[in-house]
């Protein structure tokens, strides 16, 4: 499943290699957010808390924490849903699927230094103090960062600071649910729910629901802490390798 490309989590590389959104955040989130290494064979599916429709909440109130935490928070002008393949022995599973949730600030925000710089160093430092393992901390010393952490309950968060910047979440592997069974969820950081900014239309082909209010849309949960996600998870997998940044993914496949 496609979702409509979103520009502000685009970037350009340098040279004669461009390479499109949609396979620029699948090789980047294979890097960033999950271990490209080959894990056991088991026959089991992996274990998840969630099914596919009772994920996007948790995701979403991930987001909320975050932005709680960036101070001065000029807000997000994109948020799109997605979905990842997970596979076993090599072959896509139709029965699981890995949700990304992506927010971005835009051309303009992303290169405000508080939003490329300044926002690095207050994630690094809270999600140090919360616990979380990080598992990508680089900068190529152009401007361009990631940080990637994994909380304990498995749900992976990567702000990363690109031509723009933005900030990804995802589920891990998970149970497909029915597409009615996906509930809209109003987008965070002052997107307008419905608007151009907000891409999920594709989940939600009736319309979708827009009778949040503004207030909602920037906070649709309160602030406590969530239940984190069944993450990035072979079905049978070795242990991560010393200095590795990468979290696990099962079968070696996002």
């Amino acid at each position: 499943m496609s979702a409509k490309p979103v520009d502000a989590m685009s970037r350009e590389v340098p040279g004669i290699l461009k390479l499109t959104v949609t396979a620029l955040a699948a090789i980047a989130a294979a890097i960033v957010l999950t271990g490209c290494g080959v894990f056991g064979m088991s026959e089991e599916p992996p274990e998840s808390e969630y099914t596919q429709a009772e994920a996007y909440a948790p995701m979403e109130q991930a987001v909320v924490d975050t932005i709680a935490v960036l101070p001065d928070f000029p807000g997000f002008t994109a948020r799109s849903w997605r979905e990842l393949p997970c596979s076993h022995n090599g072959v896509d599973d139709p029965d699981y699927t890995n949700i990304e949730i992506s927010y971005s600030f835009g051309k303009e925000l992303s290169a405000d230094p508080k939003v490329r710089e300044d926002y690095i160093d207050v994630l690094r430092e809270h999600w140090a103090e919360l616990g979380y393992t990080t598992r990508t901390d680089e900068g190529d010393g152009a401007g361009f960062h990631d940080l990637s952490v994994k909380r304990e309950d498995g749900i992976a968060l990567w702000y990363k600071v690109w031509d723009m910047v933005g900030l990804v979440v995802q589920s891990g592997c998970v149970p497909v649910s029915d597409k009615g069974e996906i509930e809209y969820i109003p987008p965070a950081g002052g997107i307008e729910p419905g608007s151009d900014g907000d891409i999920v239309e594709e989940y939600f082909p009736d319309g979708i629901p827009t009778e949040e209010t503004s207030d909602e849309a920037v906070a649709p949960f309160d602030h406590t802490t969530t239940a984190g996600l069944a993450g990035m998870v072979p079905w049978s997998r070795e242990p991560d390798a010393p200095g590795n940044p990468t979290l696990g993914r099962y079968d070696g496949m996002l």
